[in-house]
């Protein structure tokens, strides 16, 4: 054996921890959304305990990799690990100072941060995303379990690994490992990956604490070796200080941030984002009471979006409120038809009209400024061929109208005309998806162009 994985905590301790960890974020999204946006967005409670998990477990880390031993070359690759890790998590300060994006970042990086990972996967579902995640799942389980098991059972190439000094983790960790690589899938498409960079950052946080504290028992430097009750009690107390530090400093780290002006107001504005996003997560699961609950405090800070009164209007309906569905949609009606008055050749109104009429039942009205919308929005691309905006509007009508292909094809135009566009880039990865998912459903096969246009060429 590389070191006596026979010692290890107090199994109720660690086990309850991780239960409890999982608990509170099931709860939270089951019953306090609110709660479990604060839990898992950036910049906020969650980040900073998963930024304090990997920071820590790299301070250890340089520890391990300090000390003569035959471990002391991969604890350094670990702590170069979880120094790039934690300073990704946090765009290496970028938010915390406040610092723009260069240009670069902000047209290439699917984000727009400064940072590295970004430049391979998002918020956007991409076959790469794909790929990579059933890389990093598949390597928690390898790591986490499969490797420190094959290394009990004396599987001999396993143990040569071992001996030449690739550290198993200790077998008590697994469930953190295999929890982690779970919700690194996202079964629930409900942030569960922010949960899994938890788990996996204190799995790799309480290793180094077990081998900086097993290490002496391999050295018979302490009477721990022949005392292995002394080991568990040493071990038991350190895996408690390590969780008890990363909540703190988490939360103390979050309340620290959010007393500065600039960034309490950069918080709200995510807070605001993240209500709309959760709103239609809880509609898709059908929870219509908690999906009109996060509508309501949306159209609160933006009481002049039709959007938000058509999914207040669609939650009230399906909650068996007819007075409530009327009184939305017709304030949602009211509101395009204000903003028709004002600004008669805009495609967005027309646009919204449309769904708004769609939501009533009038399909004719609904049919009628969606073809206005088109013409328009045509009318404007050859007037002004070289616009993003245009062909960002002709490329949304498109997408209402369910043409994929041509919505792509526009969308993808204005993506590449301006770059650095939050906007047009979500706008590109969801037609792309969306088609994508359409081919799928009819079996059909993407000609040559439209395949380049979905691999973003």
């Amino acid at each position: 054996m590389l070191l006596s994985n026979r010692s290890r905590p107090n199994l109720v301790l660690l086990y309850g921890a991780l239960l409890l960890v999982l608990g509170f974020y099931a709860v939270a999204a089951l019953r306090y959304p609110l709660v479990y946006i604060w839990a898992t967005y950036e910049d906020l409670f969650g980040e900073w305990m998963q930024f304090w998990s990997v920071a820590l477990a790299c301070i250890l880390a340089v520890r391990l990799a300090t000390t003569r031993w035959r471990c002391r070359w991969f604890f350094a690759l670990i702590a170069l690990s979880c120094f790039y890790v934690a300073m990704e998590e946090i765009s290496w300060g970028q938010r915390i100072f406040g610092f723009s994006s260069p240009f670069f970042f902000k047209a290439n990086n699917l984000q727009g941060e400064t940072n590295l990972h970004n430049f391979l996967t998002g918020p956007y579902a991409t076959t790469l995303k794909f790929g990579l995640t059933a890389a990093l799942a598949s390597g928690m389980v390898l790591y986490g379990l499969v490797y420190p098991l094959l290394v009990r059972w004396g599987v001999r190439p396993v143990c040569w690994l071992a001996a030449r000094g690739v550290a198993p983790p200790p077998l008590y960790l697994w469930p953190f490992f295999v929890v982690a690589a779970v919700l690194e899938w996202g079964p629930f498409r409900f942030n569960e990956a922010e949960v899994a960079e938890l788990t996996v950052g204190l799995a790799l946080l309480l290793t180094t604490i077990h081998y900086l504290t097993t290490l002496r028992e391999e050295r018979g430097a302490d009477t721990s070796a022949t005392n292995p009750n002394s080991t568990r009690r040493r071990l038991t107390v350190r895996v408690a200080a390590a969780l008890t530090a990363t909540l703190v400093l988490g939360v103390g780290t979050t309340l620290l941030v959010i007393r500065s002006p600039q960034m309490r107001e950069r918080v709200e504005r995510r807070i605001a984002a993240g209500v709309k996003k959760f709103a239609s997560r809880y509609r898709r699961y059908e929870q219509w009471d908690t999906a009109a609950m996060l509508y309501r405090r949306a159209h609160e800070n933006d009481p002049d979006s039709a959007f938000l009164l058509r999914r207040l209007a669609e939650c009230r309906r399906e909650m068996g409120d007819s007075e409530g569905f009327r009184r939305y949609a017709q304030q949602a009606l009211d509101l395009d038809l204000k903003r028709l008055r004002k600004s008669p050749t805009n495609t967005s109104v027309h646009r919204s009209l449309s769904r708004t009429y769609r939501l009533l039942g009038d399909d004719e009205r609904a049919d009628e400024h969606l073809q206005t919308a088109l013409r328009l929005a045509l009318r404007r691309v050859r007037k002004n061929p070289h616009s993003a905006s245009s062909a960002y509007a002709l490329g949304q009508t498109y997408m209402m109208m369910g043409d994929y292909g041509r919505a792509l094809e526009h969308l993808s135009r204005a993506y590449r005309l301006k770059p650095t566009s939050k906007r047009y880039r979500k706008a590109y990865f969801s037609a792309r998806a969306r088609l994508q998912q359409a081919l799928k459903s009819s079996g059909s096969e993407p000609t040559t162009a439209m395949a380049g246009r979905i691999a973003g060429s």
